[in-house]
This record gives structure tokens, C-alpha cells and sequence, in this order.
């Protein structure tokens, strides 16, 4: 598009002459990330001072310019790429940590600040910030947001969503909203994390900071062929056990990164594992005997451990490594992020395998597979207009694989421009409709980011509609009837938490099936309307356990209500019908996903005002939980303003719970 003289005037007097750049090489250096993707801005803007970013967006909003929010742009999948042109909003001035608490354990940050620049400054303090992305010397907490990221850690200790307790979320209209996890109604911070910038952007964050483990021991080991260290993995996950890192990597990425970082990789071998654990010293020898056990019952080769601190670090400076390693190896390298149950590990690596041999394409394998998260390098030469070709149908049929296997399209990259067309692997129309619903809701105009997460023309290329259970048919009948009638709903289950103000509710006790007690995934999926007193009999009688306590209420109410927020913060699928009576499903056996707006995060606390959750698909854990106290539930749920419009895009008629437009407030 083409910005007017006065517009770029008007821009230098809000952020500062030397911060407007529309020099050639300027928009040049900006045209790119770590994708394929190449597109010109029309202006990069320089933001060095936080208070601007809602004046700016104002401004832009305004005269219809498209802004794209950038920081060190380590994005694989297009996500900075500026479709339509616009502003560059870089944000990597903003780069200071404002305050670390040690007393309450957490940091206050700007959006620019370098990853391991808070590891680093939070380790001498004795804290841990424990989301632990590959690229944490280049990359932005604000981008780690953006994508949800979380990194070889996320097995024991989630990813960024995790991790921040407030926010400063300026909207797509340049509305500055605080969030924190106090707020009542759906967990706002988890559903704009990992929206890529679609959504608007969040200008500070408070970010939890937990005690430094004091014992930490990791262990190398080595297979004769991938296949039997991705087993190892399996075996790992259906024993419950939870190390803090499981990494692995086949025998050309092991070369590769040895050659480059001298690690001390063992070249020989076809894969290895990179295996952590934590805790105290009892708990790490008990854990590491049975680490031991799994790898040599799959014939591993070695089993060592790091000796010294020195050692330690030497390994994981090599897994950091990798993709800066294998990007000498060919002009360009197309990094992989669909993931996967854990129990369907084999099969994938089996199908991924078999894309690569049929393209003819050289490829490393690598996997933060301790989450079922496949970063397979795909390397070529982009001038070679048929290799090109190849590895782009190549990457399509990986993520499909995935998709075939129980997963999606990304663990922690997010989707981007260049992953936009797989979503419709993942999702039918009526969850597709659902994200561009919300889309628009929040961002009328499209400037946000536009053009990126969700496929064009969806309804015609999306996988098929979700069949209906006949529980969820019955409800789902009734809910369009009310809807074609106008009549008001109130979402029910045992009546145990909220009293209902309607003569006719909309009860889910039908929903009443406890469908699968996954011990490979160590998942749980139930429907709604299940009891949590009869959801903990069956844990109890299957040696599993939750975070969420028993009592006189429904598993679907607990979630809704959030009386347990580190319980719905283990919620990794859901399916729910909107009160239009659409179902839409999210997520599933995944322990990652970063593929669409997430779902289980906007439902959870929602208190039944975006529609009726109909089924979860939660973790599970060998040992018994920390149950936390447990909150009363908000009666009359008041949300701030800016998300009214998604109450609107889930309910346009305002017909469930109490939630109107003239009951929020700032």
C-alpha cells in the first residue's frame, strides 16, 4: 500500500524522526524471518518508549494501515511476514527487565527483553524462569508470547501461557486493557497467548519466576537406529514419568551439530536422547534407576551422565546449536513443528520418514520428544525451483501426518503465513468459522497482523464436520431452537456452583461418559456432565491421578467456573457447542498446541456465557497432585469491554449466562 507524505509526518512527530524508516534498506532487512516468507513493508517504526505503542496503533487504525509487531523475528513460519504491507511495529527497544521480586517470585518486563537475558539475571538470584525455548539467546519474551513458545523444559514445566501472571494487552483498535489471572470470566492472558499478533499485543508482562532446582543431572544416551529411542520415549510417557527434558536426535543431526559445537556427541551412533532430570538427590537416583531400565529394555548403547556442570552445559550447547548448525549445511533449512500424542511417536517418525525418502529430500530429525514435538530440518536450495517445490509438499505432508496421527500442525511455532493452508487438516468449518469469528471480533478493520492463522476459503478445503455424540446431538438440537426462538439459556450440570435464573436450563447430565483413561498419554478424556466424585473413583481404581479435587459438582462446572486453575490449565482438549449450536473442538491428546486461537483457555472460566462444554481431554500424573485451594466461582462474571465483541462472536444474540454490553467495564 502507499503511505502518504503527511501520513509518515504525522508518524515522526508521535515516534520520533529517527525511528520512521522507509529506506530500501531498511525495508529490505525487514522483509524476512526465519521462514521463507519475503515481504516489503511500507515504513518500519522504531518504538522506543512503550507509552507510544497505543498511540501509534490509534494512529494506524485510523488511516487503515496494517501493523505487524516484530522483535528478533526468529519466527519459522511466516509470522512477521507483512502480507499487505504497512507498518513494522519492532519492539526491540523496549528491552528492559523493570523489576524482579524475589520475596513473590516474579519479573516485570518490557515485550523486547532477550530470553536468557531473564534466565540469566533471575539464575543469581536463585529463581528459575523455567519456559526454555530453543533460540533463548536471540529470542523476545514479548515474541515468546506471540507464540506461546515453551522449549525442551515444557514436559515438566509448561510453556510461556504458564508463566505470566499480569499483562498490558493493547487491542487491535489501540485500547490498553490489564489483564491478570485474578480477572473473573475466561482466562483472557491464555487465549491471547499465542495468537501471533493477531490480536493485538502485549506491551509488559509480569512473568512467574519459580525456585532454581539445587540438584540437576543429565544423561546422554545413545541408540543403534531413531526408532528405538522415539520407543524409549513412548515407554517413558506410559510409566508416567516426567523428567525435565527429553530430547532426541538422529545421526545426521548429531554430526552436524558435533561439527559445528563440538559437544561431545558420539558420531557413530544412528540417535540419541538428551534425558534431564530434577529434584532432590533421592528422588533424581530413584528416577535415574528407572530411566536406566527403559533405554537398556530398548537395546540403548550407552547411558552416561555429566559429570560436572561443565558437561552439562556442553550438552545442551550442542541441542541449542542445532538449527544454526544445520543452516551451514544448505542455503535453506525449513524447520518442521507439528506434534503429536506421545503414544503415536513411532508411527509418525514412521510416516515422516517415509515423505522424506519419497521426495528424496535430506533431512534432520529432532524432537523436543518428551511433548511429542517433531522439528524435522528439511534442508535445500531455494534457487533450485524443483527442490523447493519438493520440500514444501514434503513439510504439507508432514504436518497432514501428524494431524492423521492425533496432533497438529504446531507445538510451539505457531502457523504463520506458511502453515495457514494445514489448518484445515487440523480443524472443521465450524472451529475455523469460530477463530475468524473471534478474529474479527477484536480486530474489525483486519490490521492486526492480518492475512495470518486462518486458510482462505476454509469451508470448501477443511477436514469434515466433527460427528456429534447422540448426548451432544439432543443438546445441540435444542440449542438452535432456543436460538431461532430468542429464548435465553442457562448452562447447568449438577446445580452444585451456580443457581440458575431460567424455568428451563440447559443441563448436561447427559453428558455423562467417562470416554477413555489413557495411560500411554496419561490422558484423560470425559464428557462434561461427568461427576468429579465419580471421576476421581475411576482415577483412584486406574492408580492416576488429577489436580482436581472431588465434590458435589460436575467435571464441565469445575472447568467453566475455574475452580481449579491448575487444573484448566491441564485441560489440552475440549469440544463445546456455541449458543448458536455449532460444535466446535480444540486440541486433544497433544501435550503442545499452537495451531489457532486456544480454546480450552477462553472456555475455561467462562461460566457457561460462550456456550456449553460438552467434553475435556486432560493430563493425568502417576503421583498424587497439589490440589490448591479452591476458589468460589464468580455468580455474575463482568468482563472488560474489549471482549464484549467476543461474547458477541460466540453468543451474537446474547441469550446465554448474564454477560451484556452493559455490564462490562474497563
Amino acid at each position: 500500500m502507499q503511505i502518504s507524505r503527511s501520513v509518515l509526518k504525522q508518524l515522526k512527530k508521535i515516534a520520533g524522526e529517527q525511528n520512521v524508516l522507509t529506506d530500501a534498506l531498511s525495508l529490505s532487512l525487514y522483509s524476512y524471518d526465519c521462514s521463507l516468507s519475503r515481504t516489503k513493508p511500507d515504513v518500519v517504526i522504531l518504538v522506543s518508549e512503550g507509552k507510544t505503542l497505543p498511540v501509534l496503533i490509534q494512529f494506524l487504525v485510523k488511516h487503515h494501515i496494517p501493523f505487524t509487531p516484530r522483535a528478533a523475528a526468529t519466527n519459522h513460519a511466516g509470522g512477521c511476514a507483512t502480507l499487505y504491507g504497512g507498518a513494522v511495529l519492532d519492539l526491540t527497544r523496549l528491552n528492559r527487565i523493570l523489576t524482579i521480586n524475589t520475596q513473590e517470585k516474579f519479573a516485570d518486563v518490557q515485550p523486547g527483553v532477550i530470553t536468557a537475558d531473564l534466565q540469566d539475571q533471575a539464575s543469581r538470584l536463585g529463581l528459575l524462569y523455567a519456559p526454555d525455548p530453543a533460540s533463548a539467546r536471540v529470542c523476545t519474551l514479548g515474541g515468546n508470547a506471540a507464540q506461546n513458545a515453551s522449549g525442551a523444559r515444557c514436559m515438566k514445566y509448561g510453556g510461556t501461557a504458564d508463566y505470566i501472571l499480569e499483562a498490558d494487552w493493547i487491542s487491535p483498535t489501540g485500547e490498553t486493557v490489564h489483564l491478570t489471572r485474578g480477572n473473573p470470566g475466561p482466562d483472557w492472558i491464555g487465549f491471547l497467548c499465542g495468537s501471533e499478533g493477531t490480536l493485538g499485543l502485549f506491551s509488559q508482562l509480569r512473568l512467574k519466576l519459580i525456585d532454581e532446582p539445587k540438584h540437576i543431572k543429565t544423561f546422554l544416551v545413545t541408540f543403534s537406529s531413531l526408532q528405538e529411542g522415539i520407543q524409549t520415549v513412548t515407554d517413558l510417557a506410559a510409566q508416567g514419568i516426567i523428567p525435565r527434558c527429553v530430547e532426541a536426535m538422529d545421526n545426521y543431526t548429531t554430526k552436524t551439530v558435533e561439527e559445528f559445537s563440538h559437544a561431545g556427541y558420539p558420531t557413530g551412533a544412528q540417535a540419541l536422547l538428551i534425558l534431564e532430570l530434577d529434584g532432590t538427590p533421592k528422588q533424581i537416583e530413584t528416577e535415574a534407576a528407572r530411566l536406566e531400565e527403559i533405554c537398556r529394555k530398548n537395546s540403548c548403547q550407552t547411558f552416561t551422565a555429566a559429570r560436572t556442570e561443565a558437561e552439562r552445559a556442553k550438552l545442551w550447547l550442542g541441542r541449542r546449536a542445532a538449527y544454526a548448525a544445520t543452516t551451514l549445511t544448505a542455503p535453506n533449512v525449513m524447520v518442521g513443528d507439528g506434534t503429536v500424542p506421545r503414544s503415536q511417536l513411532p508411527l509418525a517418525l514412521q510416516k515422516v520418514n517415509e515423505i522424506i525418502s519419497r521426495y528424496g529430500l535430506t533431512a534432520g530429525l529432532l524432537f523436543h520428544a518428551g511433548d511429542g514435538n517433531f522439528h524435522p530440518h528439511l534442508v535445500f536450495d531455494e534457487r533450485n525451483r524443483l527442490q523447493a517445490s519438493l520440500a514444501a509438499k514434503a513439510a504439507k505432508e508432514i504436518l497432514q501426518a501428524c494431524v492423521e496421527c492425533g496432533g497438529t500442525v504446531s507445538g510451539e511455532h505457531g502457523v504463520g503465513v506458511e502453515k495457514r493452508a494445514a489448518m484445515a487438516f487440523e480443524y472443521d468449518k465450524h472451529t475455523l468459522g469460530f477463530f475468524s469469528s473471534l478474529k474479527n471480533a477484536l480486530d474489525p478493520q483486519h490490521l492486526s497482523n492480518p492475512g495470518k492463522i486462518i486458510p482462505v476459503d476454509f469451508a470448501e478445503k477443511c477436514r469434515p464436520d466433527t460427528p456429534l455424540s447422540p448426548a451432544e446431538e439432543q443438546l445441540a438440537q435444542e440449542i438452535k431452537k432456543r436460538f431461532n426462538q430468542n429464548i435465553s439459556s442457562w448452562v447447568t450440570g449438577a446445580g452444585s456452583r451456580r443457581k440458575h435464573t431460567t424455568s428451563s436450563p440447559l443441563n448436561t447430565r447427559g453428558l455423562n461418559k467417562i470416554i477413555e483413561v489413557d495411560k500411554n498419554n496419561y490422558t484423560v478424556t470425559a464428557q462434561a456432565g461427568v461427576s468429579t466424585a465419580e471421576l476421581a473413583q475411576r482415577l483412584e481404581k486406574e492408580g492416576v491421578f488429577s489436580s482436581l479435587a472431588a465434590d458435589k459438582g460436575t467435571l464441565g462446572g469445575a472447568f467453566a467456573c475455574n475452580i481449579c486453575p491448575e487444573f484448566s490449565r491441564q485441560v489440552t482438549g475440549l469440544k463445546a457447542l456455541l449458543p448458536t449450536g455449532q460444535l466446535v473442538c480444540y486440541g486433544g491428546k497433544i501435550m503442545k498446541n499452537a495451531a489457532g486461537y486456544n480454546l480450552c483457555r477462553l472456555f475455561a472460566g467462562s461460566a457457561g456465557e460462550l456456550g456449553l462444554i460438552t467434553e475435556l481431554t486432560f493430563k493425568i500424573y502417576a503421583t498424587p497432585q497439589n490440589r490448591l485451594a479452591r476458589k468460589q466461582a464468580a455468580q455474575n462474571s463482568v468482563w472488560p469491554k474489549a471482549f464484549t465483541a467476543v461474547k458477541q462472536a460466540a453468543d451474537p444474540a446474547f441469550l446465554f449466562g448474564q454477560v451484556k454490553e452493559r455490564e462490562t467495564h474497563e
